[in-house]
This record gives C-alpha cells, sequence and structure tokens, in this order.
C-alpha cells in the first residue's frame, strides 16, 4: 500500500535550468575608477541544491494527509470485500439431541424417549434475491415405556430404533421487496463505486500535494534570486560610493554628492534584511509541507535556480480545460460517488416495496429400523416431503420505506450538486492558471527587454555623471530600475513555473513527471 516513486527527476519540459543561490563578490574599483555599470547579476548556482524531485520523494512518503487517503482507500476496499461476502457459500453442521422421561407417579404409565439428529446443509444466495440450500439430515428416535389407549389401559409403545433420513432443497425467492439482480447487488456495485471513488481522492490529494510542492519550490528559488538582486543593488551602490569618494578626494565633484549614495546604501541593506526573512519564511514553509527536517542547522533551503530563459509554447485555453475535464482525479472521483449514489437510490426504491417472498422446499425421505436402510430408501423406497409457504408484509404507513426513499434521493442530489461544483471550480483553476501563465510569459520576454535597457541607462547615466550632466541621485535611480527589472523578470519566471505546475496537475501529468505511482 502506498506510492511508489520510480526514477523521480527534475525536468521542466522545455527549460533548460540553469542559475544558482551564491556568488563572491567582484573586488571593489580602485579609488576614483568609475563602478561598472550595469553589473550583471552573478548566476545562482545549483551546486548542492536540492532538486524538486527529492522534494517531492521525501513528501510522498511522511505526508499526513496521503496516510490518511492511503487508509481511506485500504476501508473502502476492505467494505467492498465485505459487500462480496453476500455471494459466498456457507456450509453448516447441526447435532442436537433431546431426551424425556415422565416420573413414576404418572396415572398414565412411565414413558422415556430420546432424540438424536444430525444436520449438514449448504447455502448460497442467488443473483435474482433468493437464497437456495440443500439439508442432508439423519435423525433417530427411540421410546420405552407404556402410554394409555382408548379404552384406559396402558399399551407398551417401546419399541426398536427408529431411524430417518431427508434431503431437503429448499428456495426462498423475494417476489418484490428485494427481487432481482439489480437490487441484490446493490451494495456490492455500491461499495466497487466507493472504492473507485476513494481511489481517485487518493490521487487528487497526490496531485494537489506534488502542485504545492512545486509552487513552494519556486517561491523559495524566487527568494534567492531576490536575495541576490538586492545584494547586486547594494554592491553597486557600494562601488558608486567608492567611486564618489575617491571623486570628493580629487575635488572633482561636491561633498554632498555622497549623502545621496549613503542613504540609498542604508535603503539597500534594509532590502537585504527582507530579502533574506523572507527566504527563511518561504523555505521554512517548505520544508514543513514536504516533512522536511527543521532546525538550527536546517532552517533555508537550498534550490536549484531558477532558469534564465523559458522557451515555451503557446497555450491553447479550451484544450487545457477539455483536457482537465478528462482527467481530473477529483470529478472521476466524485462521478463515482453519483453512481454509488444512484445505485443506493434504486436500492431503496427496491427496499420500499411491499414483501413477498415464496418459500417452497422438498425432498426425498427415508425411514427403518437400522440407518443403512433408512438411508437407501431415500433412492428406492422413497417418501416425500414437500412444503410451500408464500409471505406478505405490508407497513399502511409506510413511514420507514418513505424515509429511506428521500435520504437516498437526497444523497443523489448531493453527489450531483458537488459534481457541478467542482466542474466549475475546475474549469475557473484550469482558466486562470493558462492565464497566469500567458501572462508570465509575455511578461519574461519584455522583462528581458527591460534589463537590456535598464544596462544601456545606467551606462549612460554614468557617462553623463563623469561629464558633471548628472547627478548620484540620478545614477542611483537607473540603478533600482535595473533591480526591479531583473525582480520582475524573475518573479515572472516563477509566476510561470507555479501556473505550469497546476496546469500539470490539472492533466495528471505531475505525477509521471516525478515518478509517482498510484497503487
Amino acid at each position: 500500500m502506498g506510492f511508489v516513486i520510480r526514477g523521480a527527476a527534475l525536468a521542466v519540459v522545455g527549460l533548460g535550468l540553469s542559475g544558482g543561490v551564491r556568488a563572491e563578490p567582484a573586488a571593489p574599483p580602485p579609488v576614483g575608477a568609475p563602478p561598472a555599470a550595469g553589473a550583471s547579476l552573478p548566476e545562482l548556482s545549483s551546486a548542492g541544491g536540492m532538486r524538486l524531485a527529492d522534494v517531492v520523494a521525501v513528501a510522498v512518503r511522511q505526508s499526513p494527509d496521503l496516510a490518511r487517503a492511503r487508509i481511506d482507500l485500504a476501508t473502502a476496499r476492505a467494505q467492498l470485500l465485505a459487500a462480496q461476502g453476500s455471494e459466498d457459500t456457507h456450509v453448516g453442521l447441526r447435532a442436537a439431541g433431546a431426551w424425556q422421561a415422565n416420573p413414576d407417579t404418572d396415572p398414565y404409565g412411565k414413558y422415556s424417549a430420546s432424540d438424536l439428529r444430525l444436520d449438514a446443509s449448504a447455502r448460497r444466495a442467488l443473483s435474482t434475491g433468493g437464497t437456495l440450500s440443500v439439508t442432508l439430515t439423519g435423525e433417530r428416535v427411540h421410546t420405552v415405556g407404556t402410554e394409555p389407549a382408548l379404552n384406559g389401559a396402558l399399551v407398551d409403545v417401546s419399541g426398536p430404533h427408529r431411524y430417518q433420513t431427508s434431503l431437503v432443497f429448499e428456495l426462498i425467492q423475494p417476489l418484490l421487496r428485494g427481487a432481482g439482480s439489480d437490487a441484490f447487488e446493490a451494495p456490492i456495485h455500491q461499495a466497487a463505486r466507493q472504492r473507485d471513488a476513494a481511489a481517485l481522492a487518493q490521487e487528487a490529494r497526490a496531485r494537489d500535494l506534488v502542485v504545492s510542492l512545486a509552487q513552494a519550490y519556486w517561491q523559495v528559488a524566487f527568494a534567492w534570486r531576490q536575495l541576490e538582486v538586492r545584494k547586486a543593488s547594494l554592491e553597486l551602490a557600494q562601488k558608486q560610493l567608492d567611486y564618489t569618494e575617491g571623486a570628493i578626494r580629487v575635488e572633482k565633484i561636491a561633498r554632498s554628492e555622497a549623502l545621496a549614495v549613503q542613504q540609498v546604501i542604508a535603503v539597500r541593506r534594509q532590502d537585504v534584511i527582507a530579502g533574506e526573512q523572507e527566504l527563511y519564511d518561504r523555505s521554512i514553509a517548505l520544508r514543513q509541507l514536504a516533512g522536511l527536517e527543521i532546525g538550527p542547522d536546517a532552517l533555508e533551503l537550498l534550490t536549484e535556480g531558477l532558469p534564465v530563459k523559458i522557451d515555451a509554447p503557446p497555450i491553447d485555453l479550451r484544450s487545457v480545460v477539455r483536457e482537465a475535464f478528462a482527467h481530473s482525479a477529483e470529478l472521476a472521483g466524485l462521478e463515482a460517488t453519483r453512481h454509488a449514489a444512484e445505485i443506493g437510490v434504486a436500492a431503496a426504491d427496491s427496499a420500499a416495496r411491499s414483501r413477498l417472498d415464496l418459500d417452497v422446499s422438498g425432498g426425498p425421505i427415508g425411514v427403518d429400523t437400522t440407518l443403512g436402510k433408512a438411508t437407501g430408501d431415500i433412492t428406492s423406497d422413497t417418501g416425500y416431503q414437500v412444503n410451500a409457504a408464500l409471505t406478505f408484509d405490508h407497513a399502511i404507513e409506510h413511514r420507514a420505506e418513505r424515509g429511506g426513499q428521500q435520504a437516498a434521493h437526497a444523497v443523489l442530489f448531493a453527489a450531483e450538486v458537488a459534481e457541478r461544483d467542482a466542474r466549475a471550480r475546475l474549469a475557473t483553476r484550469a482558466v486562470r492558471a493558462v492565464q497566469r501563465a500567458q501572462a508570465a510569459l509575455a511578461s519574461i520576454a519584455l522583462g528581458d527587454e527591460a534589463i537590456g535597457l535598464a544596462e544601456q541607462n545606467i551606462t549612460a547615466e554614468q557617462k553623463r555623471f563623469e561629464l558633471g550632466k548628472s547627478t548620484n541621485f540620478d545614477v542611483l535611480r537607473r540603478q533600482d530600475e535595473l533591480g526591479q527589472a531583473r525582480l520582475r523578470h524573475a518573479s515572472s519566471v516563477a509566476d510561470y513555473l507555479t501556473a505550469r505546475a497546476d496546469l500539470d496537475g490539472l492533466s495528471g501529468a505531475i505525477l509521471a513527471r516525478y515518478g509517482i505511482v498510484m497503487p
């Protein structure tokens, strides 16, 4: 029981994963030398980073939610097995004895008798709702004593042992309530649908978990990228301050020019502190979701870096919605639940009928003074017995039956409402995921352009500053524009990856991607 993970590997189709987390800052420029305008952001190295596939593997093994789903599925399978027990063949053996002796003071004489009986039977339910049984009986009766005759005289009734054997076939068949294969097999079909629903609910929980893990993972990766962007911005400001102080020393610019840079450095240091806090928060949230260790030496989670480039084909919205409907485990589970409710309605309708049962039994009888002869008489000198009964029962108020029907129809209505609601939620989720993915792709393309233009603007602004036609305020503003462009680009990449995980969860492809096989 459980999930099987086969060859889990991180593979975002069409994405070349590169980037990382740490890079040593470049050596500061010589005093008085202008800073490198638009310094490139250090690539986030994925060396030592934990892959998303590894996070998924740990979470699948340790998730309490998936453990509960496995328990629910095991329970549903056990209930189906119990329901199938109605088709079992039963065999039985019964031995009974009776002894009687009246007291000597009885004015009607002394009398004693013994009766020993052995029954062997086999019984099986029929698909028509009836029951067929066969019973082989052997009985020994022995009587000793006297009893009064009609004239009042005591007559000796002592005799040899009397053996009787019989083979009885009995059929009990409902004609109204509970008649037919639909009524008889309803509990089995209902339990089978409930098992299917439990299995699909397990798959839906697995999909949701992996989607949540992927989204949380890429948010941690974005937090790393955000921290690096802010550190790079701080480094640029520090280099600008070094250049400014050098220019002030040679009396190239006014001393007041250093104030703007010092102010920006203080603000950017605050941004770095906030970025570190956000990284810790998102890392701990991911560790908690995945069941990873949390402790003094296990706080931030080193991830693989965000992709630098994303090459993805256009997404067709209608195709995504159709795929979501066709492959949704949640929707299929609710459909199975609805079918179970429909079977319950049919069973309740059958149970609401009046009871009319036919009971027919019969078979040969053998009687003699020895067991062997009595047994042989069954096939030779045959006696027989035939019994027939017809039982009718009808509740005048019919309250229990009507209540059962109303409850079954209420369950069916609730299942239909849940299924309609799930379809609407599924379509909404698919549309929003597609919109997020398309918007992110467009933003990524524009972000690449914005970063390039921001770097060119820094270079131009720096040259104007060197010529005395600009101020540190203008240079730092261009640096902020570059940092914001880089952050927007990274945010767009993370948004696309989270939307892509949602789309893969809707189609079910996310489980196959990480080698998760449902039991």
